[in-house]
């Protein structure tokens, strides 16, 4: 008898599309013969210049005992430290394998089994519903604006007691859109108290400048509110994985409940650890993003390539056509970016914006296949 394993699982995990990452430079070296030192990753928003260099010293000064150890999150010095730095308590700190994982948790803990479903909107980061659909929970997605820009009024309309979780990013990963505060107040005031609105603040610190309010200072006033944000992008410790939520202690007792024991890893507690005191590379880093954002604008403008707004660390480019063609292109010239067909936008490209070299050689290839372009 022939077993078709394929048809084992339920329908959410027989029709899922997984999550694709952005492709990796060993990956293209290997693919294409290319030095690695050639190639330029513009396609995954990491820090151009690296981790923090105090989080790199502290992991070099990690003992073999601490290595051959089981972590304890719990009782590391990181959590009274980074709740500090928040101004929260412990008990509205929890600390996970990146944020990803926090959603299964939250989805795990209030949707799951209950006969509920999530919301979600379109050109979203795509987690939601990868993980929502591994659950097989369902998931509704509402469209956005001409603009681009998410619709509270179609959120608040779309939310009914059988909402377990609204997922939001802000700012939003692909499209770099911020959402205001003043619409994201008043979202939490007009759906149901039992529905959890989960804001992604993977992308915070770039968009701090932005913003007049602290989310997290909502927290005080609507205990379903969760933020989540993440060591990996402006501390430069996506390798090492680490993000964490804040939310009312109910909520974060439930989630430290069924989180595995070991899930987050020493070489990820101490490294963050020592990140949380490097405000002279994070100053850095907000400073190189601030002026390659305004060389990439630059560019883009005389090359007349239309761009959405981003208050993130990366650029989403119209291409006007399919945008494999130029992906395809980079590619073979060392340069790694980032189609988005996943989210249906085939004529866009996410490029990460990343040091000043980085951006100039970026540019200049897209110049030249213009110039392609234009001889055909």
């Amino acid at each position: 008898m022939t077993v078709h394993f394929q048809q084992l699982p339920h329908p959410g995990i027989q029709s899922l599309v997984p999550y694709k990452p952005g492709k990796s430079i060993e990956e293209l070296a290997r693919e294409k013969g290319i030095n690695d030192q050639n190639i330029i990753k513009l396609a995954s928003n990491e820090n151009p210049l690296g981790c923090s260099p105090l989080a790199l010293a502290a992991l070099k000064e990690m003992s073999s005992h601490t290595l051959a150890t089981y972590p304890s999150p719990l009782n590391h010095p990181l959590i009274p430290k980074l709740a500090h730095k928040l101004e929260i308590n412990t008990d509205q700190l929890f600390v996970s394998n990146g944020s990803d994982y926090i959603y299964t948790i939250l989805l795990n803990c209030f949707a799951l089994h209950n006969d509920k479903h999530i919301i979600t909107h379109e050109y979203a980061f795509s987690t939601y519903a990868i993980q929502a659909n591994t659950l097989n929970i369902p998931v509704h997605t509402i469209e956005v604006d001409a603009n681009w820009h998410v619709n509270v009024d179609k959120l608040i309309q779309a939310c009914t007691p059988k909402t377990a979780i609204i997922f939001l990013a802000n700012p939003n990963n692909p499209t770099g859109i911020l959402v205001s505060q003043r619409e994201i107040k008043r979202l939490l005031e007009n759906i149901p108290e039992s529905t959890l609105l989960v804001i992604d603040e993977a992308y915070y610190e770039y968009a701090a400048s932005q913003l007049n309010e602290n989310s997290i200072d909502w927290l005080a006033h609507h205990p379903n509110l969760v933020i989540t944000r993440t060591f990996s992008k402006i501390y430069g410790l996506a390798g090492v994985r680490l993000g964490y939520a804040m939310a009312h202690p109910s909520i974060i007792e439930l989630m430290r409940r069924i989180q595995l024991p070991f899930t987050v890893n020493q070489v990820a507690l101490t490294t963050a650890h020592a990140a949380l005191d490097d405000d002279q590379f994070i100053q850095l880093s907000l400073r190189t993003n601030a002026e390659g954002m305004l060389q990439m604008k630059e560019g883009l403008n005389q090359l007349d390539i239309n761009y959405l707004p981003s208050a993130c660390n990366f650029l989403t480019i119209d291409c006007k056509e399919d945008g494999m063609s130029l992906y395809n292109y980079l590619l073979d010239r060392g340069i790694i970016v980032r189609p988005l067909h996943p989210y249906k936008m085939n004529n866009y490209l996410r490029v990460t914006v990343g040091t000043k070299e980085q951006n100039s050689r970026f540019l200049d290839t897209l110049g030249n296949y213009q110039s392609l372009l234009t001889i055909r």
